[in-house]
């Protein structure tokens, strides 16, 4: 959870125009980067991969290519729900900014949530280890970079802990699919 401020911090903040940047990194230790990316590099793949994010769907834009938009909420959906809409406690819409296979990155921005951003752009990208798909018993890592207006009534330490949370679980969450891949099936 967010760790929340106080009102004069607050103020402050609003006065200053406070910027807050960061970046997180978490290891993912089988797999190449061009497996990896394989997974990360689908924008509509985010509920598979981040622990917290139950539903990420296209509402606009085509599949992948800049200035399509997701919607990722954390509430998976019930029978209840009408036309697939869940009721939500979280939910934000992202607009994917750029996407570069060669590099292994993405960069996006958040467009509407109900979470108090203002302004959020993020790059995700993998780093390190072996590019070449023989594999690499080293792994590789992921990197996610922020910068964003402050949110009231939290902290950037807190945003940034929320965030790497996050990331190790995407990190364990990629492991675990690249390690299904590679699974052979035996017949008895």
């Amino acid at each position: 959870m967010m760790e929340k401020k106080d009102g004069g911090e607050l103020e402050k903040q609003k006065e200053n125009k406070e910027t807050w940047q960061g970046c997180v990194t978490a290891k993912v230790r089988r797999g190449t980067r061009n497996q990896v990316w394989s997974l990360i590099g689908d924008f509509l793949n985010l509920d598979k991969l981040h622990p917290m994010i139950s539903i990420c769907k296209l509402v606009e834009g085509v599949p992948g290519q800049p200035g399509c938009v997701r919607y990722c909420s954390d509430v998976p959906p019930t029978d209840d729900d009408v036309a697939g809409e869940a009721t939500s406690n979280l939910w934000v819409k992202e607009r994917l900014l750029s996407i570069d296979p060669i590099g292994q990155s993405l960069s996006y921005e958040i467009t509407e949530n109900n979470m108090g951003f203002t302004r959020y752009m993020a790059i995700l990208k993998v780093v390190g280890g072996d590019d070449d798909d023989d594999g690499d018993e080293d792994g590789c890592s992921l990197e996610w970079c922020f910068e964003a207006d402050p949110v009231v009534g939290f902290s950037e330490e807190g945003l940034v802990s929320i965030l790497q949370n996050g990331l190790n679980g995407m990190a364990a969450k990629v492991e675990d699919a690249l390690h299904a891949q590679f699974i052979i099936p035996c017949e008895f």
